[in-house]
């Protein structure tokens, strides 16, 4: 209890001189690594990019037709919900390896979804990668507008003739 009254008699004085603080970055630096870690499930683990392009634009993709992200009306838990239950009815695949044991997605199990039952993920996800890719898919595509040549090499690391029709 001592050692926290040591620290925090300093921190609340600091507050109170309007004291900038170094602890108040943190934040910022945390969410980055956040979204980068999220980015890269994204990209490499759950192949989002397959099928809603990397932009996020969706339409037609090697899994089909894909909603776009940039457009998607789903709050933050509806997201998560998708990535981790997939859709029923639909090409988009569940990424919970326990999704449709119990009835934690939709209230249904395997048996219960039948034929529209999600198809499974190449890999499943960890409830943290999955909270990842929805905190890096709104901070980064969307309610975004057009794809931009900075967006395209952020995604992809460097300069790439992907990126060459989006140069200013």
């Amino acid at each position: 209890m001592a050692g926290f009254l040591n620290r925090a008699v300093p921190v609340a004085l600091l507050l109170l001189a309007g004291a900038p603080m170094a602890w108040a970055q943190a934040p910022a630096s945390e969410e980055a690594r956040a979204i980068e870690f999220g980015k890269e499930i994204f990209k490499t683990k759950a192949r989002c990019q397959f099928c809603h392009k990397w932009d996020g634009t969706g339409d037609q993709g090697y899994g089909g037709n894909a909603l776009s992200l940039r457009k998607t009306q789903l709050s933050r838990e509806q997201l998560t919900e998708v990535v981790k239950c997939g859709r029923l009815s639909t090409e988009m695949p569940y990424h919970d390896k326990f999704g449709y044991t119990d009835k934690r997605c939709f209230g249904v199990t395997r048996e219960q979804a039948g034929a529209d039952m999600p198809p499974e993920a190449n890999q499943y996800l960890q409830a943290s990668e999955i909270a990842a890719v929805t905190q890096y898919v709104f901070a980064r595509i969307v309610g975004k507008g057009e794809t931009t040549y900075a967006e395209c090499v952020d995604f992809w690391g460097k300069d790439t003739q992907q990126c060459e029709p989006l140069k200013p």
